[in-house]
């Protein structure tokens, strides 16, 4: 191989672009392989035009795609998507790909991308149950069981916990909306709770350094974060760096399901029959409502900063990306659901 050859699973998201331009800057001179179920798509390929990335034909629930995509690698980046597949598939495709990445034998490093386990941390209150985030939560569990290697062979593991993309501020959910006068309104059943924003770049720095350092990082879990923030500071911050006017405006789920044009969708575009959007995230916003993460001392701030000076404020990220709540497409969902500014129904 001509440097680590590292796979990335859902590198066409927005997450999984981030992890790959973090990978391919990298000082540990990776290459990066990249399963798509669409390869060809005009989108994926304006992507990853002169990234050098080698991009394979397959999917996350294909394992025989899989294994044929991990030949050669040196690690996995696992990155499942709750919003195409029900939560009892997406638990089942990670442990089948763990099971198939110990067969691979030039496989070093397996990096599960997750979500804290809120239905564990709340003493299994069904308040807390979303499906896209509990799923991940549950592998979490299994893995933790699993022998991980430290030696130069054999396989180990790691598992990144992330926080809510700040990016879904440009092109999300939380996302303000833009007045005839020009006020930004963030309408958010957040109350006095605060949001576990990660910025994507950040993430993808966490992640090579992961990457970088395997030994170091052998069955650990890394909760990341890139600050917690309330709403009123969402928008005094953007007041702050834009000069445009934005509040903050309380509502409740219910009155922000009700703006949701897609909230009776299914929240997994595979199973039409399971739970909607808005069932889904009704159980999601409770816990940034109640601050959990934050009260819980899920995250090490300091210690985060040690591992990465640079770790982004919601102020730096403003500037960084010019941002003055314009929208702007992100998550690779919306994109491929044309959902936007404007819709109404999809």
């Amino acid at each position: 191989m001509s440097g680590k050859r590292i796979l990335v699973i859902g590198g066409t998201g927005a997450q999984g672009f981030a992890v790959v331009k973090a990978l391919l800057t990298s000082n540990s001179a990776f290459t990066v392989r990249v399963l798509s179920r669409n390869p060809d798509a005009e989108y994926v390929q304006k992507r990853f035009k002169d990234t050098g990335v080698e991009l394979v034909k397959g999917s996350f629930m294909d394992f025989d795609s899989v294994e044929a995509a991990l030949q050669d690698c040196y690690g996995v980046f696992v990155n499942t998507d709750g919003f195409t597949v029900k939560e009892s598939d997406e638990i089942w495709a990670a442990i089948r790909i763990w099971e198939i990445a110990n067969t691979i034998p030039t496989l070093r490093h397996f990096l599960w991308s997750s979500i804290d386990y809120y239905l564990k941390l709340t003493g299994f209150d069904h308040k807390y149950a979303a499906h896209h985030t509990n799923a991940k939560g549950r592998v979490n569990d299994y893995l933790g069981a699993q022998i991980t290697s430290k030696s130069d062979n054999g396989l180990a593991w790691t598992i990144i916990n992330t926080g809510a993309y700040t990016e879904q501020l440009q092109g999300g959910f939380f996302a303000p909306e833009i007045k005839a006068d020009g006020t930004r309104v963030f309408s958010l059943p957040l109350g006095d709770g605060h949001l576990p924003l990660m910025t994507l770049p950040d993430m993808g720095v966490f992640t090579e350094k992961i990457f970088s350092d395997r030994k170091a990082w052998s069955g650990k879990t890394l909760n990341i974060v890139s600050e917690f923030v309330t709403g009123q500071q969402i928008a005094e911050t953007l007041t702050k760096v834009a000069g445009v006017k934005a509040i903050y405006q309380n509502i409740s789920i219910e009155e922000w399901l009700g703006k949701l044009p897609y909230a009776d969708a299914p929240v997994a575009s595979a199973d039409p029959e399971g739970i909607t959007i808005g069932e889904n995230f009704a159980m999601w916003w409770p816990g940034f409502q109640d601050s959990l993460l934050l009260k819980l001392g899920t995250r090490d701030i300091p210690a985060l900063k040690r591992i990465y000076p640079g770790l982004t404020s919601l102020e730096q990220w403003m500037i960084n990306e010019k941002y003055d709540g314009t929208p702007k497409p992100v998550l690779k969902g919306f994109i491929d659901g044309n959902i936007g500014p404007g819709t109404t129904k999809v």
